[in-house]
């Protein structure tokens, strides 16, 4: 179930809570892109198929660049959800030096030093800021994708109605 409430980090929280969480929204993330992804596919899929068929109209051509409107703005916050994860890893790893493997960015390995206590915090809130503003894009993805579907749906009725 998608759920639009992502509770903070209380303020009593160690280090190994705030990556916790930062994990948590990390993988709720990653599930609501994927619900995007799974929509905003099944919408090329029924926009492909009703062109194939050559049943559309002028009309339903035209109202076609509405669907095509909603379903950019989906996969764009999809992309940019991220986009921004990457970056703030990247950014995090920059500042710590810890190499990271190429294949995988977001696998760390271990460091050569333990980070400085407040440094590390400062780098885990980074993280789960990061974290949060992803899960926020991912949210407004399926939100732009249930819109886009209904749109799909409208549009199909129209194209249908008009052929």
């Amino acid at each position: 179930m998608v759920t639009a409430f992502r509770p903070g980090p209380r303020a009593d929280d160690g280090p190994g809570d705030l990556l916790g969480h930062a994990c948590a929204l990390v993988r709720l993330c990653a599930r609501d892109a994927m619900i995007a992804a799974t929509l905003l596919a099944l919408v090329v899929v029924g926009v492909t198929a009703q062109l194939a068929a050559g049943r559309t109209g002028v009309l339903a051509l035209v109202s076609l660049t509405v669907v095509g409107a909603a379903f950019s703005v989906a996969a764009s916050c999809v992309l940019r959800a991220r986009r921004t994860l990457v970056t703030a890893l990247g950014a995090v790893r920059g500042r710590t030096g810890a190499p990271l493997d190429p294949g995988v960015p977001w696998t760390p390995f271990a460091l050569g030093t333990a980070l400085d206590n407040g440094v590390r915090d400062v780098e885990l809130r980074r993280l789960l800021a990061a974290a949060h503003r992803c899960c926020e894009l991912s949210w407004q993805a399926v939100n732009w994708a249930v819109i886009t579907s209904g749109l799909c749906l409208l549009w199909t009725a129209l194209a249908g109605s008009a052929g």
